[in-house]
């Protein structure tokens, strides 16, 4: 049986080490030449539009309708209010159950709770089995969990609906619709992947956004490598590092999946994920302009 991810993992450290402490926000970074839109959260610093970028056929991915964060129970008062500012009609929870009852989200008013479970489906360290994955990292095989996570967001039926089902709430809502997970960087860093491919964002402006959580949670994660040595833990902080981050080699994973598995992206979205050519259509119709 194949090894699982440490995403879920990350999620207790993320807990376990900051003890709920504000995170400090971090500069502004560019992509593919665009500057990434970003409301600068203290308490959310992975928190940022999608838009902006420009397809293939030469259409831009509009602002302001589709945001995506890491975990949301953090925020501050401001940070909140922000948010309610862009008057989100739906927040969608790619997290397990086990982090939705640990750090419940903090939700602007009026906007409609989505639970999109990814990692349901998952038996062992993605969903729960976190002495496995903690014994894998401890021995320095992070990098391969996270290579392993990514496979699953491609092939695990949880994921699968759940990324159909949050393409769908982007169609329907009539609001902006924010998605996240814990660091905002695997689950939703595929999440981004998938609907920026639909848009027909070329794949490397996707790698350059994939790429941006690293400098987005660069205090974040200074503050979880700060705790972990004020805990005396006897884990490595390099074998962290890997869980930590984003690699090229996590999501280029995940599109190696969609071809061993689908034949194309193409395939992926229509066996994978069951969306409809009108589905598309409509998504496409939503989200951009000239």
């Amino acid at each position: 049986m194949r090894q699982r991810s440490g995403v879920i993992v990350l999620a207790a450290l993320v807990a376990a080490l900051t003890g709920g402490a504000p995170q400090l926000a971090v500069a502004q970074a560019v992509a593919s030449g665009e500057v990434a839109a970003s409301l600068h959260l203290a308490t959310a610093p992975n928190f940022r539009d999608i838009g902006g970028y420009r397809t293939r056929d030469g259409h831009k991915v509009r602002r302001g309708l589709v945001w995506r964060s890491d975990q949301m129970n953090l925020l501050s008062e401001a940070d909140l209010a922000a948010i309610a500012a862009l008057h989100p009609a739906a927040i969608a929870d790619l997290r397990t159950q086990t982090e939705r009852t640990r750090e419940p989200d903090r939700l602007p008013a009026g906007a409609r709770y989505v639970v999109l479970n990814v990692a349901a489906d998952s038996t062992q360290s993605l969903g729960g089995d976190m002495r496995l994955a903690m014994a894998q990292i401890a021995q320095g095989k992070g990098e391969a969990l996270l290579v392993e996570a990514n496979r699953e967001f491609v092939t695990l039926p949880s994921a699968r609906k759940s990324y159909a089902e949050l393409v769908r709430l982007m169609i329907a809502a009539d609001g902006p619709v924010v998605y996240h997970c814990t660091a905002g960087k695997d689950r939703t860093g595929w999440a981004t992947a998938v609907v920026l491919s639909l848009l027909g964002v070329p794949r490397e402006t996707i790698m350059q956004d994939y790429l941006l959580s690293n400098e987005r949670l660069a205090a974040k994660n200074a503050a979880i490598l700060s705790g972990l040595a004020k805990s005396r833990s006897t884990l490595d902080p390099a074998f962290l590092e890997p869980v930590l981050t984003v690699k090229p080699a996590y999501i280029e994973a995940a599109f190696a999946e969609v071809e061993r598995s689908y034949g194309s992206f193409d395939g992926y979205v229509a066996k994978g994920l069951g969306l409809t050519r009108h589905e598309i259509s409509s998504l496409r119709a939503k989200l951009l302009s000239r």
